[in-house]
């Protein structure tokens, strides 16, 4: 082999840079969605019992196990002229917003009925997901020879993940309040001598937001959640979940707000106002949706693929398996991936509960996930200078250790020490940065690897290992966060045991704790380091010049 060094010198502008990473904003405000809030969402607001959450989670993914590398496939074999990935970008935009409406769209049916329409819409939703999310992956790989470009798209298109991240967790909830707000379609409350009057006019979910001015620019506020479920489903519902449903048909219902309050509110002014969750997370969905939309538009228009797998590669679907499971990087960070996904699904899934049921203040939410996410970001701008300087392993592993450090020390602080928490979560916000675009960096190494040592290159199959792992991560952490919810005996909507308490808490802290230590210690086993991938990639563009010149 020719050892002679070639130059790789791609001038790509910044304006294609951020235009590719608006992609994975678009994703991110639906992804980052599902994350936090979906497994909420079922079990507080479409009236699901965790367990069948969990149970569903896992079993929706057996089909997503076998489309993954299908869509690899599909998008290694494509041919337009506007080359191989960035076509279904175009393609599955609109059907990408639409489907995260639907699952987030909560009709009126039985609890099979909302079981089986559960599992429908998650089903579709994670197939579109794949649809969009391989194709965009692997354009990362195809979009640059330059292991560096590579690492600096990596780098843009994480800081603007986390921002599509932000943008959900600083907006979701006031937007649900919003939207929500005064919708009356499941209740209306009115005030009568100091006690709240509800009067039911559908099914559905509704957060009564009571407020007690205590004068002197003193107020608190409570939320109170009331579900109404259909009459004739009263049977099924006592049989098959644990949530407290009002039966329709109760009329008018008196509710006395000093029940909710632990400070004497006998002469305070009261307030309440009804806030239709269901509602307000759908137009959220709406929203978000239209955002997502626009701005894969712009990554189809703003992007441009430069490298071809080699001329003589001849498709072959057992040969590009046969590739993959040999290519050793390849399946260390598949391993990776999916045990850094579910603790990092575990971890977000558990926030609301959380704050819910252990803080009991639901209103720090936003800020919490918004002060993290800031501080990521700005993490994640130094991730490119750390790894030319460090090399992209040992700054992943460091940065493992102190995230999993400074998450397990969750588990030691007391509830009133709000302040430590927030800064806790600054500290692991900050090592959780690099971790992220890096790792993706590494697949598109690999595809490099695969190439080098096999001289076929197929991008798409390696690539959904990226959406694989995400996928089989956010499933095997919000099914467990569903399961541990059951197993230490969650009940949504009222006061928790002690016991269920501890297990939101372990959520929160060990148990993500230790996946985050265990990445670490299986990323000590990756190979492909700085030195070893600038050798592969000049030896790869020697091989692609002298087939140019022998053509």
């Amino acid at each position: 082999m020719n050892e002679q060094k070639v130059e790789i010198d791609e001038h790509i502008s910044i304006k294609e840079k951020i235009g590719f990473a608006l992609g994975d904003t678009a994703s991110n405000l639906v992804w980052q969605t599902l994350m936090i809030f979906q497994l909420y969402f079922y079990t507080d607001i479409f009236g699901l019992p965790a367990a069948v959450v969990g149970t569903m989670f896992l079993i929706t993914k057996i089909w997503d196990s076998i489309n993954d590398p299908i869509m690899g496939i599909i998008a290694d074999r494509t041919n337009t002229k506007w080359g191989k990935f960035r076509p279904y970008i175009l393609w599955f935009a609109l059907p990408f917003a639409f489907a995260g409406v639907l699952t987030f769209t909560t009709p009126d049916l039985s609890l099979t009925g909302k079981i089986i329409y559960a599992y429908v819409t998650y089903t579709i939703m994670m197939m579109i997901y794949t649809a969009i999310n391989i194709p965009y992956s692997s354009l990362m790989g195809v979009i640059s020879a330059s292991p560096k470009q590579r690492a600096s798209f990596s780098q843009y298109r994480f800081m603007f993940a986390f921002t599509g991240g932000l943008i959900v967790q600083a907006l979701t909830l006031p937007l649900v309040n919003s939207i929500g707000a005064d919708n009356t379609n499941v209740l209306s409350a009115e005030l009568n001598k100091n006690q709240i009057v509800l009067t039911e006019h559908g099914v559905g979910a509704s957060k009564l937001e009571l407020t007690a001015d205590m004068g002197d620019n003193n107020s608190l506020t409570k939320n109170v959640t009331a579900i109404v479920y259909r009459k004739d489903l009263e049977n099924e519902i006592d049989k098959n979940t644990d949530i407290l449903y009002l039966p329709e048909g109760f009329g008018h219902y008196t509710l006395k707000p000093e029940k909710y309050f632990k400070n004497d509110i006998s002469s305070a002014k009261l307030d309440v106002r009804i806030i239709n969750e269901a509602k307000g997370f759908q137009g959220v969905m709406i929203v978000f949706g239209i955002l997502s939309l626009i701005m894969f538009l712009i990554t189809f228009y703003t992007t441009k693929e430069r490298v071809s797998p080699p001329k003589e590669q001849r498709t072959n679907i057992k040969n590009d398996f046969k590739d993959l499971i040999s290519n050793e990087p390849w399946l260390l960070l598949l391993v990776v991936g999916v045990i850094s996904l579910t603790y990092v699904a575990i971890r977000f899934g558990s926030v609301m509960y959380y704050f819910k049921y252990y803080i009991e203040d639901e209103s720090l939410v936003s800020a919490f996930l918004v002060s993290g996410t800031i501080l990521t970001i700005i993490a994640i701008s130094f991730t490119e200078k750390l790894t030319n300087r460090f090399g992209k392993k040992k700054v992943f592993i460091v940065s493992q250790l102190i995230a999993g450090t400074f998450t397990a020390s969750f588990f030691f602080v007391d509830k009133s020490n709000v302040m430590m928490l927030f800064a806790l979560n600054i500290i692991v916000s900050l090592a959780s940065g690099p971790p992220a675009p890096i790792l993706f960096a590494m697949y598109t190494d690999t595809a490099s690897y695969s190439e080098w040592k096999n001289n076929r290159r197929a991008t798409g199959l390696i690539m959904s290992a990226s959406t694989m792992a995400q996928k089989f991560g956010f499933t095997i952490g919000a099914a467990l966060a569903g399961w541990i919810l059951a197993l230490y005996g969650f009940k949504a909507n009222t006061t928790q045991t002690a016991e269920s308490v501890f297990g939101i808490i372990l959520m929160m802290s060990l148990i993500p704790a230790a996946g985050s230590l265990l990445v670490a210690g299986v990323m000590s086993f990756y190979k492909l380091d700085n030195k070893t991938m600038d050798k592969i990639e000049n030896e790869l563009q020697q091989r692609r010049k002298e087939h140019v010149e022998l053509d």
